[in-house]
Protein backbone atom coordinates (compact mmCIF):
# COMPACT_ATOMS: atom_id res chain seq x y z
CA UNK A 1 0.00 0.00 0.00
CA UNK A 2 1.16 3.71 -0.42
CA UNK A 3 -0.43 5.84 1.97
CA UNK A 4 -0.05 9.90 1.97
CA UNK A 5 -0.57 12.06 4.45
CA UNK A 6 -1.14 15.60 3.77
CA UNK A 7 -0.73 18.40 6.40
CA UNK A 8 -0.22 22.33 7.22
CA UNK A 9 2.91 22.15 9.45
CA UNK A 10 5.67 20.27 10.57
CA UNK A 11 4.80 18.49 13.73
CA UNK A 12 0.68 18.24 12.50
CA UNK A 13 2.15 14.82 11.51
CA UNK A 14 3.38 14.03 14.75
CA UNK A 15 0.17 14.99 16.92
CA UNK A 16 -2.56 13.90 14.85
CA UNK A 17 -1.47 10.09 13.47
CA UNK A 18 1.89 9.50 14.07
CA UNK A 19 0.91 5.89 15.39
CA UNK A 20 -0.84 5.01 12.60
CA UNK A 21 1.92 6.19 10.36
CA UNK A 22 4.77 4.23 12.04
CA UNK A 23 2.23 1.59 11.78
CA UNK A 24 2.05 1.17 8.32
CA UNK A 25 5.69 2.22 7.85
CA UNK A 26 6.83 -0.41 9.78
CA UNK A 27 4.91 -3.28 7.96
CA UNK A 28 6.65 -2.42 4.95
CA UNK A 29 4.20 0.34 3.25
CA UNK A 30 5.36 3.19 1.69
CA UNK A 31 4.31 6.34 3.87
CA UNK A 32 4.42 9.39 2.11
CA UNK A 33 3.84 12.89 3.97
CA UNK A 34 2.79 16.44 1.95
CA UNK A 35 3.44 19.55 4.19
CA UNK A 36 1.97 22.40 2.80
CA UNK A 37 4.47 24.89 4.78
CA UNK A 38 7.50 25.08 7.17
CA UNK A 39 5.53 26.27 9.93
CA UNK A 40 7.13 29.83 9.41
CA UNK A 41 4.93 31.45 12.21
CA UNK A 42 5.25 28.92 15.32
CA UNK A 43 6.25 30.06 18.58
CA UNK A 44 9.56 29.03 20.09
CA UNK A 45 8.97 26.77 23.32
CA UNK A 46 11.79 24.97 24.07
CA UNK A 47 14.47 27.01 26.56
CA UNK A 48 17.90 25.86 24.67
CA UNK A 49 16.62 27.63 21.71
CA UNK A 50 17.12 31.70 21.38
CA UNK A 51 14.20 32.91 19.73
CA UNK A 52 16.32 35.82 18.53
CA UNK A 53 18.22 33.29 16.01
CA UNK A 54 14.83 32.21 14.82
CA UNK A 55 12.53 34.73 14.20
CA UNK A 56 9.27 34.22 12.38
CA UNK A 57 9.75 33.50 8.71
CA UNK A 58 12.34 32.22 6.57
CA UNK A 59 14.48 30.82 9.66
CA UNK A 60 12.23 29.22 11.86
CA UNK A 61 11.13 27.42 8.75
CA UNK A 62 14.45 26.29 7.90
CA UNK A 63 14.67 24.84 11.94
CA UNK A 64 11.13 23.77 11.70
CA UNK A 65 11.98 22.06 8.46
CA UNK A 66 15.04 20.21 9.85
CA UNK A 67 12.70 18.73 12.69
CA UNK A 68 9.96 17.71 10.53
CA UNK A 69 13.01 15.86 8.30
CA UNK A 70 13.67 14.53 11.71
CA UNK A 71 10.44 13.27 12.62
CA UNK A 72 9.94 11.95 9.47
CA UNK A 73 12.94 9.48 10.10
CA UNK A 74 11.75 8.48 13.17
CA UNK A 75 8.22 7.54 12.00
CA UNK A 76 9.75 5.52 8.89
CA UNK A 77 8.29 7.92 6.76
CA UNK A 78 9.77 8.84 3.35
CA UNK A 79 11.49 12.24 3.47
CA UNK A 80 8.75 15.11 3.59
CA UNK A 81 7.31 16.72 0.13
CA UNK A 82 7.14 20.89 1.04
CA UNK A 83 4.61 22.80 -1.20
CA UNK A 84 6.36 26.16 -0.37
CA UNK A 85 3.49 28.29 0.98
CA UNK A 86 3.73 30.44 3.93
CA UNK A 87 2.53 29.58 7.54
CA UNK A 88 -0.67 31.90 8.28
CA UNK A 89 -0.45 32.09 12.03
CA UNK A 90 -2.79 31.53 14.74
CA UNK A 91 -5.69 32.59 15.77
CA UNK A 92 -7.54 33.01 13.47
CA UNK A 93 -7.07 37.10 13.92
CA UNK A 94 -3.21 36.57 13.13
CA UNK A 95 -3.64 34.38 10.25
CA UNK A 96 -6.59 37.08 8.61
CA UNK A 97 -3.70 39.91 8.97
CA UNK A 98 -0.88 37.70 7.13
CA UNK A 99 -2.09 38.25 3.07
CA UNK A 100 0.78 36.16 1.96
CA UNK A 101 -0.72 32.82 4.63
CA UNK A 102 -1.48 30.14 2.90
CA UNK A 103 -5.51 30.62 4.16
CA UNK A 104 -5.15 33.32 1.37
CA UNK A 105 -3.90 31.48 -1.40
CA UNK A 106 -6.15 30.49 -4.16
CA UNK A 107 -7.76 27.24 -3.42
CA UNK A 108 -8.27 25.85 -7.18
CA UNK A 109 -4.50 26.42 -7.18
CA UNK A 110 -3.57 24.59 -4.15
CA UNK A 111 -6.22 21.88 -5.09
CA UNK A 112 -4.09 21.24 -8.68
CA UNK A 113 -0.52 21.43 -6.92
CA UNK A 114 -1.89 18.32 -4.62
CA UNK A 115 -3.68 16.73 -7.22
CA UNK A 116 0.03 16.46 -9.60
CA UNK A 117 1.59 15.09 -6.52
CA UNK A 118 -1.20 12.73 -6.19
CA UNK A 119 -1.17 11.63 -9.54
CA UNK A 120 2.94 11.07 -9.09
CA UNK A 121 2.68 8.73 -5.99
CA UNK A 122 -0.23 7.22 -6.98
CA UNK A 123 -1.36 6.56 -2.96
CA UNK A 124 -4.50 3.99 -2.22
CA UNK A 125 -5.23 5.84 1.13
CA UNK A 126 -4.83 9.49 1.91
CA UNK A 127 -5.07 11.00 5.22
CA UNK A 128 -6.03 14.99 5.59
CA UNK A 129 -7.32 17.38 7.94
CA UNK A 130 -11.22 17.04 8.56
CA UNK A 131 -13.64 20.14 8.09
CA UNK A 132 -12.98 21.69 11.29
CA UNK A 133 -9.03 21.37 11.22
CA UNK A 134 -8.80 19.66 14.08
CA UNK A 135 -9.05 22.41 16.33
CA UNK A 136 -10.12 25.00 13.69
CA UNK A 137 -6.74 26.39 12.62
CA UNK A 138 -7.26 28.66 9.05
CA UNK A 139 -4.60 26.67 6.93
CA UNK A 140 -6.31 22.96 8.08
CA UNK A 141 -9.62 24.01 6.84
CA UNK A 142 -7.89 25.60 3.33
CA UNK A 143 -6.02 22.33 3.09
CA UNK A 144 -9.03 20.31 3.96
CA UNK A 145 -11.05 21.83 1.03
CA UNK A 146 -8.45 21.34 -1.46
CA UNK A 147 -7.41 17.86 -0.45
CA UNK A 148 -11.03 16.80 -0.69
CA UNK A 149 -11.08 18.55 -4.49
CA UNK A 150 -8.07 16.64 -5.28
CA UNK A 151 -9.33 13.65 -3.92
CA UNK A 152 -12.26 13.50 -5.96
CA UNK A 153 -10.74 15.18 -9.22
CA UNK A 154 -8.17 12.34 -8.74
CA UNK A 155 -10.89 9.78 -10.73
CA UNK A 156 -10.09 12.25 -13.98
CA UNK A 157 -6.56 11.90 -14.19
CA UNK A 158 -5.65 8.15 -12.99
CA UNK A 159 -6.32 5.24 -14.01
CA UNK A 160 -6.08 3.51 -10.39
CA UNK A 161 -6.84 6.94 -8.21
CA UNK A 162 -6.81 6.80 -4.48
CA UNK A 163 -9.52 4.53 -2.83
CA UNK A 164 -9.57 6.02 0.31
CA UNK A 165 -9.28 9.17 2.30
CA UNK A 166 -9.23 9.62 5.82
CA UNK A 167 -9.45 12.43 8.53
CA UNK A 168 -8.13 12.07 12.04
CA UNK A 169 -10.52 13.07 14.48
CA UNK A 170 -10.56 13.35 18.14
CA UNK A 171 -13.81 11.60 20.25
CA UNK A 172 -15.74 14.15 21.75
CA UNK A 173 -14.94 12.67 24.93
CA UNK A 174 -10.99 13.84 24.20
CA UNK A 175 -11.56 16.90 23.45
CA UNK A 176 -13.80 17.61 26.34
CA UNK A 177 -10.61 17.27 28.29
CA UNK A 178 -8.95 19.78 26.48
CA UNK A 179 -9.49 23.56 26.16
CA UNK A 180 -11.14 23.01 23.00
CA UNK A 181 -15.08 23.65 22.05
CA UNK A 182 -16.40 19.29 22.01
CA UNK A 183 -19.48 20.01 19.94
CA UNK A 184 -17.39 21.72 17.39
CA UNK A 185 -14.19 19.79 17.67
CA UNK A 186 -15.18 16.15 18.50
CA UNK A 187 -16.88 13.75 17.10
CA UNK A 188 -19.65 11.05 18.23
CA UNK A 189 -18.11 7.24 18.44
CA UNK A 190 -20.42 6.52 15.68
CA UNK A 191 -19.08 8.84 13.37
CA UNK A 192 -15.96 6.41 13.48
CA UNK A 193 -14.56 4.21 10.75
CA UNK A 194 -11.33 3.06 12.18
CA UNK A 195 -9.92 2.82 15.20
CA UNK A 196 -6.13 2.29 15.81
CA UNK A 197 -4.29 0.95 18.66
CA UNK A 198 -1.11 2.91 18.82
CA UNK A 199 0.16 1.77 22.20
CA UNK A 200 2.65 -0.25 20.70
CA UNK A 201 4.40 2.60 18.90
CA UNK A 202 3.62 5.13 22.01
CA UNK A 203 7.83 5.35 22.26
CA UNK A 204 8.46 6.33 18.72
CA UNK A 205 5.57 8.89 18.90
CA UNK A 206 7.35 10.48 21.87
CA UNK A 207 10.44 10.98 20.25
CA UNK A 208 8.95 12.40 16.67
CA UNK A 209 7.11 14.50 19.05
CA UNK A 210 9.73 15.89 21.07
CA UNK A 211 11.69 16.08 17.35
CA UNK A 212 9.97 18.81 17.00
CA UNK A 213 11.57 20.45 19.83
CA UNK A 214 10.76 24.50 19.32
CA UNK A 215 7.09 23.73 19.54
CA UNK A 216 7.01 20.78 22.17
CA UNK A 217 9.79 21.89 24.22
CA UNK A 218 12.20 19.86 26.43
CA UNK A 219 11.55 16.08 27.22
CA UNK A 220 10.87 16.76 31.06
CA UNK A 221 7.70 18.77 29.76
CA UNK A 222 6.76 16.00 28.25
CA UNK A 223 3.71 15.38 30.94
CA UNK A 224 1.99 18.50 29.74
CA UNK A 225 1.95 17.77 26.00
CA UNK A 226 0.17 14.31 27.01
CA UNK A 227 -2.50 16.64 29.35
CA UNK A 228 -2.71 18.75 26.52
CA UNK A 229 -3.53 16.04 23.96
CA UNK A 230 -4.91 13.27 25.85
CA UNK A 231 -5.08 10.14 24.05
CA UNK A 232 -1.80 10.75 22.12
CA UNK A 233 -0.24 7.37 23.06
CA UNK A 234 -2.92 5.42 23.07
CA UNK A 235 -5.59 5.30 20.26
CA UNK A 236 -5.57 7.54 16.84
CA UNK A 237 -9.41 7.10 15.30
CA UNK A 238 -10.41 8.30 11.60
CA UNK A 239 -13.73 8.96 9.75
CA UNK A 240 -14.05 8.37 6.96
CA UNK A 241 -14.01 11.42 4.20
CA UNK A 242 -14.07 9.91 0.63
CA UNK A 243 -14.59 6.29 -0.52
CA UNK A 244 -14.33 4.70 -4.22
CA UNK A 245 -15.82 0.98 -3.33
CA UNK A 246 -16.91 -0.61 -0.71
CA UNK A 247 -16.34 -0.35 3.42
CA UNK A 248 -16.49 -2.58 5.66
CA UNK A 249 -19.27 -2.30 9.05
CA UNK A 250 -17.52 0.65 11.26
CA UNK A 251 -15.30 0.85 13.15
CA UNK A 252 -12.30 -0.86 11.59
CA UNK A 253 -8.93 -1.48 13.28
CA UNK A 254 -7.33 -0.94 9.48
CA UNK A 255 -6.98 1.50 6.89
CA UNK A 256 -7.17 -1.20 4.79
CA UNK A 257 -9.73 -3.02 5.97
Amino acid sequence: MRLLAIFAHPDDESFFCAGTLAKYASQGHEVYLICATRGEQGRIRHPTLDPSLYPKGEALGRLREEELKAACQILGLRPPIFLGYQDSGYPLEVAQANPQGFMHQNLEQVERVLLEHIAHLKPQVIIGFDPQGFYGHADHIHLHRATLGAFWRAGNVMSAPPKRLFFPVRLRERVAQTRFDPDRYGVSACSVAVRVDVRPYAQTIKAAVLAHASQAGPEENFPQVLQDWPGLLEEETFVLGGLRGAFPAMPVDDLEA
